[in-house]
């Protein structure tokens, strides 16, 4: 199949794509919004660029942030049967979903139609809910199309960002090979998402930093580790202080104190279920 790839970077869109290359189909273009561009030559500014990534393989590069009759032009020039999407957070316009005969399919990293929105995987570890991936259908409404794929993944105590997204990523790209296949010998199924089931956060901001202490120091644990690339500290009340966590070391499942210990800069503190220790900023 002759596929346009759109994303942006980091594992959930390079995985994916790194395995269409090794695969029977085609990547025939790749859009990203505005590529860095520097006399012909794709410039990446992060450590990881689709945009880079295509430029290596001589695929054509379509940029998405281009006034939408360019944007139609470019895709017209490219056969095109299937879009996948993975990390891009921005509306297609309707002339380009409408060129894929097959399908427009977005990767999104939860199990929808739960968790809609720019950033699943922050409030999934804030809820301690099911982590997982689904592919989708893209519709005019954000996550909302009929799903195609879906899996639920587990996660390693402790896991970074990165960690989760990698984990994701992988289960997304095999994900996506099934469906290939399956689309290619007619016998995709979908399912409507209903929207009494749905549910939608938005982009966090720093009040949602907040960690209560009714959670679990694993649960605790777990939500600092993976959300410490927002760069927020975290808002911990305890009776009248608050204190402004910053990394978390560990925790105990087992443990018990009466109250918070304080060792330098290293508190171990009584949650609902076992002890956490983690570092802070400051006591307010």
């Amino acid at each position: 199949m002759n596929i346009l790839y759109i994303g942006s970077s980091g594992a959930l869109s390079l995985t994916p794509f790194k395995n269409l290359l090794s695969s029977e189909h085609l990547v025939t273009a790749v859009g990203v919004f505005n590529p860095v561009v520097l006399k012909d030559k794709i410039i990446a500014i992060e450590n990881d660029s689709l945009a880079l990534a295509a430029g290596q393989q001589n695929i054509p590069l379509i940029d998405l942030s281009q006034m939408t009759e360019l944007i139609i032009e470019q895709c017209k020039e490219v056969p095109v049967d299937v879009i996948l999407m993975s990390c891009y957070g921005r509306r297609l316009p309707e002339e380009v979903v409408a060129m894929a005969r097959e399908g427009c399919f977005n990767l999104h990293p939860s199990l929808l139609p739960q968790y809609r929105g720019p950033e699943p995987i922050f409030w999934q570890m804030k809820h301690y809910s099911v982590k997982g991936v689904t592919w989708h259908h893209v519709t005019d409404d954000f996550d909302a199309g009929d799903i195609v794929k879906q899996r639920v993944v587990h996660l390693d105590d402790g896991a970074s960002f990165l960690e989760i997204n990698a984990t994701l990523a992988e289960a997304g790209t095999e994900l996506m090979m099934e469906m290939l296949s399956e689309l290619s010998e007619s016998k995709l199924t979908r399912e409507i998402q209903l929207p009494e089931l749905s549910s939608y956060y938005p982009y966090p901001v720093a009040d949602d930093f907040v960690v209560d202490l009714s959670w679990s120091a694993q649960h605790i644990f777990n939500f600092m580790r993976a959300t410490q690339a927002f760069g927020y500290p975290y808002r911990c009340q305890m009776g009248v202080h608050s204190y402004l966590l910053d990394k978390a070391l560990g925790y105990d499942n087992n443990g018990h104190l009466q109250e918070a210990e304080v060792k330098g800069d290293v508190l171990n503190i009584p949650c609902n279920e076992g002890v956490l220790t983690a570092t802070f900023t400051a006591k307010l």
